[in-house]
């Protein structure tokens, strides 16, 4: 009889052990990454098309090898120099942001920009893209903040189009 109750025991705790590392998984599938939500009916209406969890190509952009530009203290280099089209463009500080303005041929097939933010100070140079031209292939803006920033603070910080997804992520570099 001890043997029936011992064996039912673990089959119940295995089974608990199963459910709840599948709950972590789906509790921690969107790597702590928030997409800002627009307030305009044409903001609203671009996000029922997008929904929630069309991800996929954001995480492909983001996270995987594409021809990238790296734009820092006002001068920009390509990541390869063979590649003629660039889907990735990084900006590693805030004071750069004048390159926009510039008619650069090289940019009208980026996807994604990305802006990583070092400290609080580097909000006040604010970013406005729907100011600048060339970049009719623009679908997301990626932020990475390396400190704790707050959706309000990413509303102020940069102005876009309803059609570009704005998804920001708080981290600590190491």
């Amino acid at each position: 009889m001890r043997n029936k109750s011992t064996l039912a025991f673990y089959t119940f705790l295995f089974s608990i052990c199963i459910s709840f590392f599948s709950f972590s998984k789906l509790t921690a599938q969107e790597n702590d990454i928030y997409e800002l939500n627009g307030n305009t009916a044409l903001a609203k209406t671009s996000s029922k098309k997008a929904s929630q969890n069309d991800r996929e190509d954001f995480y492909d952009l983001a996270f995987k090898l594409h021809a990238t530009s790296y734009v820092e203290n006002n001068s920009m280099r390509k990541s390869n120099k063979n590649v003629t089209s660039v889907s990735k463009l990084t900006f590693n500080d805030t004071k750069s942001f004048n390159i926009l303005n510039q008619n650069n041929q090289d940019l009208n097939d980026v996807e994604l920009i990305t802006i990583v933010l070092k400290n609080e100070n580097d909000l006040i140079n604010k970013i406005d893209l729907t100011q600048t031209s060339g970049f009719g292939n623009l679908k997301y803006v990626f932020i990475k903040c390396y400190f704790k920033c707050s959706e309000q603070q990413i509303k102020g910080f940069v102005t876009s189009d309803a059609s570009v997804r704005v998804f920001y992520k708080t981290e600590t570099p190491s």
